[in-house]
C-alpha cells in the first residue's frame, strides 16, 4: 500500500477508532456464538452486527465473518462521496465491495453503483482480483460506512485435514470457541487442555496465537497428537500424563470429558478430572456429552455461564458447554 490506506489530511493520517463486526451462525450455534462474542468483547450479541473499539482478528472466531475498520460513518451515500473527495485516500492496488449486513438490504440491488462511484475517487489501481486491500461500503441502522475489509481467511480450515482424528475428537469451529471462553483473546494468559486428545482444541489456540499446551494419559495418543501438531508447524508442547501430577498453575483450563468404550467414563472418574482442573487453573471451560449440572452443584462448582451446542435441528446430539471459577 502506498502510503497508507486512510484519508490525508495536512499531512496527517486518521486512523479508524472504531471497528464494525458482522458474524453469521447457524440457529442450532446462535448461543455459542453468543457466548463467544461476549468472551472475547464483552459484549452482548444481539442480531448480527456489532460495532466496538475492540480491534481483533475475524480468524479467531468460526462466527466472524468480517472486520470493517471504518474510516467514515456518515448520514447518506452522497455524503460519502463529498467527503471522499474532499480527503485523499490513496491505495496502490485496490478493490471497493458492497458489504450486506442485513438479510434484506434494500441498497444491495445497487451495489456495483456505490463501488464505481468511489472507486473512481481513490487514488490508486483498482484490481479486482488480487488487490493489496479491500475497500467496503457497507449500510446499517440508518448509518453509511466506508472503511477496510478484513475478512475472515478460514485458513484454520485445514486443521479437518490432520492425521489422527477419532470419531469422539471435537468439531474444530467448537474447539475454536472453547479457546476464547478460555482466553477471553488475552494471548498472555496460559491454558492448558489436561485431557488433550489428538490436540483439536490444541491446534485452534496455537492458530490464534494463545499460549497454550496439553496434556494426555494415553501414551500413543499424546504421541498422536505431536504427530498432529508438528503437521501443522505448531510446536508439540503435549506431555503424556495424568491430571493428577500436574503441579503447574495455569489461567485457564478447558476440558472435553472423555465418553465412549475405550476410556473411563464413571461419574466418580470425571469428577475427579473436574476437580483437578480447578486446581491447576483459575478458570475451567467444561464440555460434557452428558448433562452433569446437577453433578457439579452437588460438588459445589461455581457455574458463571453455561450452553448447550446441538448437531443439528433435531436435536439427537448435543454438547454442554460450563464455564467454572
Amino acid at each position: 500500500m502506498y502510503p497508507h490506506p486512510y484519508p490525508h489530511n495536512g499531512g496527517s493520517m486518521a486512523q479508524p477508532i472504531q471497528y464494525l463486526y458482522n458474524v453469521n451462525y447457524q440457529e442450532t450455534d446462535r448461543d455459542l456464538s453468543c457466548l463467544e462474542i461476549k468472551a472475547l468483547f464483552d459484549i452482548e450479541l444481539e442480531g448480527k452486527v456489532f460495532i466496538t473499539t475492540q480491534k481483533k482478528d475475524p480468524s479467531i472466531s468460526p462466527f466472524i465473518k468480517n472486520r470493517l475498520d471504518i474510516i467514515y460513518d456518515v448520514a447518506s451515500f452522497g455524503a460519502i462521496i463529498e467527503i471522499v473527495e474532499k480527503n485523499r485516500i490513496i491505495a496502490d492496488v485496490f478493490n471497493v465491495v458492497y458489504l450486506p449486513l442485513t438479510e434484506n438490504d434494500a441498497y444491495l440491488a445497487n451495489r456495483r453503483y456505490y463501488c464505481k462511484e468511489v472507486g473512481l475517487r481513490v487514488t490508486g489501481f483498482p484490481n479486482y482480483a488480487n488487490p493489496d486491500i479491500t475497500f467496503a461500503v457497507a449500510f446499517f441502522n440508518g448509518h453509511w460506512y466506508l472503511g477496510v475489509l478484513n475478512q475472515n481467511n478460514c485458513v484454520w480450515k485445514k486443521h479437518n485435514n490432520r492425521p489422527y482424528s477419532y470419531s469422539s475428537s471435537l468439531n474444530i469451529n467448537l474447539a475454536k470457541v472453547l479457546v476464547n471462553l478460555a482466553g477471553n483473546g488475552d494471548f498472555s494468559k496460559k491454558i492448558i487442555d489436561p485431557c488433550c486428545g489428538v490436540g483439536t482444541v490444541l491446534f485452534e489456540g496455537f492458530f490464534s496465537g494463545y499460549n497454550i499446551s496439553g496434556r494426555e494419559l494415553n501414551e500413543k495418543v499424546s504421541e498422536n497428537a505431536r504427530i498432529n501438531l508438528r503437521h501443522f508447524n505448531y510446536p508439540p508442547k503435549v506431555e503424556t500424563g495424568d491430571i493428577r501430577d500436574i503441579q503447574e498453575h495455569y489461567d485457564a483450563s478447558i476440558v472435553d470429558l472423555p465418553y465412549g468404550i475405550s476410556v473411563e467414563t464413571s461419574k466418580a472418574y470425571q469428577m475427579m478430572i473436574v476437580k483437578n482442573a480447578l486446581r491447576i487453573s483459575d478458570k475451567l471451560v467444561l464440555v460434557s456429552s452428558k448433562d452433569i449440572e446437577n453433578d457439579l452443584l452437588k460438588e459445589n462448582i461455581s457455574i458463571t455461564q453455561s450452553c448447550k451446542v446441538t448437531k443439528n435441528m433435531n436435536r439427537d446430539f448435543a454438547r454442554y458447554i460450563w464455564i467454572c471459577e
